[in-house]
C-alpha cells in the first residue's frame, strides 16, 4: 500500500505491508516502519513473511514472524525503489524455497540462495543464451534548413465571409491569404506583434489582438481595404478571441488580468480566470456576460443573442442580454495516458452556428459531432468514436472553426489551410473526408538570420571533441555562421579582411545540445519575442535543444522567430506535441497520417513517441518511423519493462534514467549494442533522489548574474526559494550517473538534458551530476556536445569544433579540464557566428548592438496604476 500519490517526493516510508481480507475487501496494515515495508514474500506455512525495507540509505531484507511479531534483518539487497514507479517492483524479486528454511534472491545480478538458519549466500549457476530480435534502426542525421525562413505555422486562421480568403497572423505579422493561390498579403497598418484576427459579418474590417509584456494586451479594429488602424479597448488587460456579432454591432472577447499572465509561470494548462466581454464593434465601455475559469474558442450563435465558449465543463453560452450560462454539450475522448482509465473532455469543441453540428479537436485530429437533441436541462454528452461522431482527419488539425455560415469546415494544419462543405463530408471514411477538402498553402518566408563577414578566434586551447582532441593557440576561423577551418596558429589561410579576436588564455568547447530541452514557461497562442527561457539558455552556452514534448506546436513559432533573427536564442529543435496512445495508431496507415503531420507540416524530422499504447502498438510506430524516414525518443516513464523494450524494438531514444540501480552487464550490454541514445536527466531523477535540490541548496543560483538578470522574478521564487532537502548520505543521483557512463564506455550512446528545470543553468547543473558518477571532464563535455547531436539526430551540423559546422562556440576564463564546474566561467558565446557577452547578451561581433530591452521584465513602480 502506497503513501501519497504516484510521483510524491515524500521521504521513506512510502510503503507498508496490508492484508486484505477477500471475502470483505478490509485492508489491515501488517507491516509499518520508518524505511517503508515492500516487496512481501509469504512462506508456504503463512507463519512468516520475507519483506524489503530502507534502513539508513540501505535496503534491507528482513523476516516478520506473523505469529509472534518478532522482525529481524537478514542481508543487505540491491537500492529499492521507492522515488520512482512501482510497475516492476520496487526491488527485485524474492520467494521462499518450498521448505521454508531457504530464500531465493536476485541480488549483485545473480540468482542466489540465502540460508535463513546461518544468513550463508550461496550462488545458483545459471546462464541463458539470449537471442533478441533488434527492431528497425531509427536514428537519422538530419541536414538543418538553409535560405529563408518558411514559417512553419499559419496561427489562428478564419475564412472571410465570402469564403475567399483567409486572415492570418504569422511571427506578429497580420496576412491575408486568397484562396485561389498566390503569396499571402501582409497588412503593414496592423503594428506591433499583432495575434487572433476576426472578420466583421462585412467582410470590411478584421479585429484583432496586440500582446507584449510590457503593455499588455488591446483589442483593434483595421479596415481591410487599407487605412490606419483603431483601438477599441482602453484598459491594459490579456484579451483572446475577438468575435463579431452576426450583425456586425457587438464585438465578443476574452479578458483576462495582464499581470496574471505576465506572472503565469507557465502556460501548459491555459486555464485561467477569464471574463467573457462585450463592446461595441466601434470601441467602447465593455460589459462582462460571465466570469469563468479557462473559458476558450469563442463564437456567437446564428441568432447573434448568445456568445458560446468552451471550458473543462463543456460548451458554454450565455446571453447577451444577461443571465446565467447553460451548458451546451459535452464531448469527452479516450485520455493521452495510460494511467486514466475514464474518457477526458476533448481539447476543443466549437458548435456550428445553428447548433447541428459540432467540431472537435482530440489528439490534433478532427471529429465531425451530430449534437445530439437536449433532453430536459441536462446538456447532451458524447463520446468520441460513439454513435453519431465522424473523424475528419488522417494528418490532422491544429486549429478548426466554422464558415460564418455553417456550411463550410474550416481547419489547419502547419501552414496549410482547408475547407470542407459539410454537405460533402464523408461520414464513412476520414481519408476520403480529408482528400476531399480543398487546401491553399499559406507560405509565409522572411530572411533568415545570418551573419556576413569573417572573424578569427586566435590564441586560446580548444577542445575540439573530436575525440581527444585538443588545439593549442588556436586559430578558429568562421565565415558567416559556419566555420570555415581550425587548427594551430600558423596553420590555418586566414582570408584578407577577417577581423582578430585575441583569446590568449581562453578555452573553447562546441556549444552545449541540450537533448531533453522543455521551454514550458514560453507563452503560448499570444507569444512573447524574445522569451527569457531562450535568452537564458544561451547566456550560460546552450546553443541547440531539442524540445521533446512541448505540448502545442508554439514552440515551432518560436523556433521560426530565432531563425528569422527577431531575437536570440539557441537552435530551438522540437518533437512538436507528443505521440500519445490516443493519437491514431491502430493501422500503419493510421501511424503514417500523424507522422505526416510532423514531416511534411512541422518540418521535424523528430518525434516523442510517448507510451503509444502495448508493445504491439509500439513495434508498429517504430516500423513506421523507419519506413517514413523519422526518428523517436520515447518516454522511460520509470518503468524498467518498458525501457527495455525500447532499446529492443528500434527507438532512437529512452529518455529520463531507467528507475533502477546499478545496472548490470546484460543491461548496459544491450544498451551498447543498439546505441538508443540514453538521456538520463538526473536533474530529474526516477528511481532515486534528483540531483536538482542538492544544486539549488547548496549553490545558490539565485546570485548568479545571469539567472537575476534573463529569469523572471516569480520564477525564481517558484523554482529556486523553496526546495526539499535531503542529507548527502541520501544522495543517490551518483549511482544513477555511474550507470550512464558505464553505458558510454561500454560504446553506448548518452545525450545530456536538462528537463527544463533551470533553463540553461541546469545543463551545468546536469554534468556536474554526470561527473559525480565519476566522469571525467571530457566524458561529461562529450556526452553533452557531440553525446547530444548524435541523440537528437544533428551531429552533422553541431556538436565538434570542424570545418562545415555551425559556429556554436563557448568561451571559456577557466580550464573545464581540471573541473567541471568551470564551464561557469563562461565568458562569451557564440551562436552561428554572432558572438555575445554571456552575461548580458550584447552582441559583441559581428555588430555591436546590446539586447534589446524590450525582451527583459520591466520593474515594477510602487503605486503606479
Amino acid at each position: 500500500v502506497r503513501s501519497g500519490h504516484l510521483w510524491t517526493i515524500k521521504d521513506p516510508p512510502q510503503w507498508s505491508v496490508a492484508r486484505r481480507d477477500l471475502a470483505s475487501g478490509e485492508e489491515t496494515t501488517v507491516i509499518s516502519g520508518a524505511g517503508g515495508a515492500m516487496s512481501p514474500a509469504l512462506s508456504h506455512d503463512g507463519r512468516r513473511i520475507a519483506y524489503a525495507a530502507r534502513e539508513g540509505q540501505q535496503t534491507w531484507l528482513r523476516l516478520r514472524d506473523l505469529e509472534t511479531g518478532q522482525d529481524r534483518p537478514l542481508i543487505p539487497i540491491d537500492h529499492d525503489g521507492q522515488e520512482g514507479g512501482f510497475y516492476s517492483g520496487l526491488t527485485p524479486r524474492f520467494a521462499f524455497a518450498a521448505d521454508d528454511r531457504t530464500i531465493v534472491l536476485s541480488l549483485d545480478g545473480r540468482i542466489q540462495r540465502l540460508m535463513l538458519a546461518d544468513l550463508s549466500l550461496g550462488a545458483i549457476p545459471f546462464q541463458a543464451p539470449v537471442d533478441l530480435a533488434i527492431g528497425p534502426n531509427t536514428r537519422l542525421s538530419i541536414p538543418e534548413e538553409t535560405g529563408p525562413v518558411r514559417v512553419r505555422i499559419a496561427q489562428a486562421p478564419r475564412l472571410s465571409p465570402d469564403g475567399q480568403t483567409f486572415a492570418f497572423t504569422a511571427l506578429g505579422g497580420l496576412y491575408l491569404q486568397d484562396r485561389a493561390g498566390g503569396p499571402p498579403r501582409r497588412l503593414t497598418d496592423a503594428t506591433g506583434m499583432v495575434f487572433q484576427p476576426g472578420w466583421s459579418p462585412d467582410g470590411s474590417t478584421l479585429a484583432y489582438i496586440t500582446w507584449t509584456d510590457h503593455e499588455g494586451g488591446a483589442v483593434w479594429a483595421l479596415p481591410v481595404a487599407g487605412g490606419a488602424p483603431t483601438r477599441l479597448t482602453t484598459t491594459d488587460a490579456y484579451y483572446t478571441e475577438p468575435v463579431f456579432s452576426p450583425d456586425g454591432e457587438t464585438l465578443a472577447v476574452l479578458r483576462a488580468s495582464q499581470f496574471d499572465r505576465v506572472r503565469t509561470v507557465n502556460e501548459i494548462s491555459p486555464l485561467r480566470n477569464t471574463d467573457v466581454v462585450t463592446l461595441p464593434a466601434t470601441g467602447g465601455a465593455e460589459t462582462r456576460l460571465a466570469r469563468t475559469f479557462g473559458a476558450r474558442f469563442l463564437g456567437f450563435d446564428a441568432s447573434g443573442e448568445r456568445v458560446r465558449y468552451y471550458t473543462p465543463g463543456g460548451v458554454q453560452s450565455v446571453a447577451l442580454s444577461g443571465g446565467e450560462p447553460r451548458t451546451e454539450l459535452s464531448v469527452l475522448g479516450q485520455s493521452p495516458s495510460q494511467y486514466v482509465g475514464v474518457p477526458v473532455p476533448a481539447d476543443e469543441v466549437r458548435l456550428s452556428p445553428d447548433g447541428a453540428h459540432a467540431l472537435v479537436r482530440q489528439a490534433y485530429e478532427m471529429w465531425l459531432v451530430d449534437t445530439p437533441a437536449r433532453t430536459g436541462d441536462a446538456a447532451p454528452t458524447v463520446t468520441l468514436g460513439g454513435e453519431n461522431t465522424h473523424r475528419i482527419t488522417a494528418v490532422g488539425a491544429d486549429t478548426l472553426g466554422w464558415s460564418q455560415d455553417g456550411a463550410n469546415l474550416v481547419w489547419s494544419v502547419g501552414s496549410t489551410l482547408r475547407v470542407l462543405p459539410l454537405s460533402a463530408v464523408d461520414r464513412t471514411s476520414f481519408t476520403a473526408a480529408e482528400a476531399t477538402a480543398s487546401i491553399t498553402e499559406a507560405q509565409v518566408t522572411v530572411p533568415r538570420d545570418v551573419p556576413t563577414g569573417a572573424v578569427v578566434l586566435r590564441g586560446a586551447t580548444a577542445l575540439t571533441m573530436r575525440g581527444d582532441e585538443v588545439i593549442e593557440n588556436a586559430d578558429v576561423l568562421v565565415i558567416g555562421d559556419r566555420i570555415a577551418a581550425i587548427g594551430r596558429h600558423g596553420q590555418v589561410a586566414i582570408p584578407d579582411g577577417a577581423e582578430i579576436r585575441r583569446l590568449d588564455g581562453k578555452f573553447l568547447t562546441p556549444g552545449f545540445i541540450d537533448a531533453h530541452a522543455h521551454w514550458f514557461e514560453v507563452r503560448r497562442d499570444l507569444q512573447s519575442v524574445g522569451h527569457w527561457d531562450f535568452l537564458a539558455n544561451l547566456s550560460f552556452g546552450v546553443t541547440s535543444g531539442l524540445e521533446v514534448q512541448p505540448f502545442t506546436p508554439d514552440v515551432f513559432v518560436y523556433q521560426d522567430m530565432i531563425d528569422a533573427g527577431m531575437a536570440p536564442g539557441p537552435r530551438a529543435w522540437s518533437t512538436g506535441p507528443g505521440m500519445f496512445r490516443n493519437s491514431p495508431n491502430a493501422t500503419e496507415a493510421d501511424v503514417a497520417g500523424v507522422l505526416a503531420r510532423y514531416r511534411d507540416h512541422y518540418r521535424t524530422r523528430n518525434i516523442k513517441a510517448y507510451m503509444t499504447g502495448d508493445r504491439e502498438t509500439r513495434r508498429r510506430v517504430a516500423g513506421v518511423l523507419a519506413a517514413e524516414g523519422m526518428m523517436a525518443t520515447t518516454e522511460g516513464a520509470s518503468d524498467l519493462n518498458l525501457d527495455l523494450t525500447h532499446f529492443i524494438d528500434g527507438f532512437a531514444g529512452n529518455e529520463h534514467a531507467l528507475p533502477v540501480t546499478p545496472l548490470r552487464e546484460d543491461v548496459v550490454a544491450l544498451m551498447a549494442f543498439t546505441r538508443t541514445s540514453y538521456t538520463p536527466t538526473l536533474s530529474v531523477l526516477y528511481g532515486g533522489w534528483p540531483a536538482l535540490f542538492e544544486q539549488i541548496i547548496h549553490q545558490r543560483p539565485q546570485d548568479d548574474v545571469r539567472v537575476r538578470r534573463f529569469m523572471p522574478p516569480e520564477v525564481i521564487e517558484e523554482k529556486l526559494r523553496d526546495r526539499h532537502w535531503a542529507p548527502e548520505e541520501a544522495q543517490t543521483y551518483a549511482r544513477f550517473a555511474a550507470d550512464a557512463l558505464a553505458v558510454q564506455r561500454a560504446g553506448g550512446l548518452v545525450g545530456m538534458g536538462s528537463h527544463g528545470e533551470v533553463q540553461g543553468l541546469g545543463m551545468h547543473w546536469e554534468m556536474q551530476a554526470y561527473a559525480a558518477g565519476g566522469a571525467t571532464p571530457m566524458e561529461v563535455l562529450h556526452a553533452a556536445t557531440m553525446g547530444s547531436a548524435e541523440t537528437i539526430g544533428r551531429i552533422g551540423e553541431v556538436g565538434s569544433l570542424e570545418p562545415g559546422k555551425f559556429a556554436d562556440i563557448l568561451v571559456m576564463d577557466r580550464d573545464p579540464r581540471e573541473t567541471i564546474a568551470n564551464t561557469l566561467s563562461l565568458h562569451w558565446v557564440m551562436k552561428g557566428g554572432r558572438l555575445y557577452d554571456s552575461r548580458t547578451l550584447d552582441e559583441v561581433w559581428p555588430r555591436q548592438r546590446p539586447l534589446d530591452p524590450a525582451f527583459l521584465r520591466a520593474p515594477e513602480t510602487p503605486g503606479a496604476p
